[in-house]
């Protein structure tokens, strides 16, 4: 093997593959993981009080690429550095050598990923007529998201919701003209009207409050709950006909919700209806109710980027994409 690296900046991994394509390489890559074919592992490394650095790595039984990830998060970073407050690095290694075989900028890879992971999920535990979906968060997450989720769902309508109101419009301004149904952005304290009327609630913001009450959330409703502080009331856990998590080791010491109530002896393993990749397996079965009421929280598990990332790297060599580090 080549002692070169191949270098993707994220410019160049847009021109490899498309969102539906990722979508569907998510569902190859979560079904190898719940019949254990994949491997994987991840911790988080606090930086002092600074924020954490999570590594992240993962392996598809047969694939030619093994892969470790970098993920930072530092919520300081915006007022002090005027800079973002996350980053990712991608480092791809040969099965057969273990030696590093591509490098890439993490970033838009980590937010196709994590959207096509939930528009899998969404597939499987919303509602078969799920039409609508309330998004918190108008990140490049909340963008992917609704992408994804449009290639797995009958959308009729979508409310974009933002503790700015400038980018949720600016969400709008980009997505409405890609979708063939109206996107809606809607102010923060009007939350309660976009959740009641969705079939879908998805939390992926940066902040720390609960945006999602129980009481709002109508019969059938699916939450996933996806940032990494406080997004939704407590009761959305503990009232939720089934919770369900993609891994209990990872979310239990690190989901604020999850974290209080373990506290106050509210909620525990014993509360979790199933890991995701125990239903994708077949193992238990998803939504057996049109009317259930479903949370699932999720922190991202390996199977997705085992399947994704190394489909990246073989589509740039052969367009021809990204330069050699020598």
């Amino acid at each position: 093997m080549s002692e070169s690296i191949l270098y993707l900046t994220e410019a160049d991994i847009q021109q490899t593959l498309t969102v539906a394509e990722a979508v569907d390489l998510a569902e190859k890559g979560i079904k190898a993981d719940a019949t254990g074919r994949v491997t994987g592992d991840k911790f988080y490394m606090n930086v002092g009080e600074n924020g954490f650095i999570k590594p992240f790595s993962g392996y598809l039984l047969g694939e030619e690429l093994a892969f470790v990830k970098t993920f930072s998060f530092f919520p300081g970073n915006p007022e002090r550095f005027d800079c973002g407050t996350t980053s990712s690095m991608v480092l791809l290694f040969s099965a057969e050598t273990g030696r590093p075989a591509c490098l890439m900028d993490g970033g838009w890879v980590t937010a196709l990923k994590t959207g096509a992971s939930t528009a899998v999920t969404t597939s499987y535990l919303a509602g078969a007529d799920a039409a609508t979906v309330t998004i918190f968060g108008a990140g490049t997450l909340g963008r992917m998201h609704l992408r994804a989720l449009n290639h797995r769902l009958h959308l009729r309508h979508a409310y974009i919701l933002d503790v700015l109101p400038q980018v949720a419009e600016a969400y709008v301004a980009e997505l409405e003209p890609e979708m063939d149904f109206p996107v809606e952005a809607v102010p923060l304290a009007d939350r309660e009207r976009a959740v009641r009327a969705a079939d879908v609630v998805l939390t992926v913001t940066t902040g720390a409050q609960p945006l999602v009450e129980r009481a709002w959330l109508r019969p059938g409703a699916f939450v996933a709950r996806l940032g990494s502080y406080q997004e939704v009331a407590l009761d959305v856990i503990t009232r939720a006909d089934k919770v369900i998590v993609d891994d209990w080791r990872y979310v239990s010491p690190r989901i604020p919700e999850l974290k209080m109530l373990a506290a106050e002896g509210r909620f525990g393993l014993e509360d979790v209806y199933a890991e995701w990749p125990d239903i994708v397996g077949g193992k238990k079965p998803g939504r057996e109710s049109p009317d259930e009421v479903i949370t699932y929280i999720a922190l991202g598990i390996w199977g997705e980027y085992a399947a994704i990332l190394p489909e990246i790297y073989r589509r740039a060599q052969a367009m021809g994409v990204g330069c050699q580090l020598a």
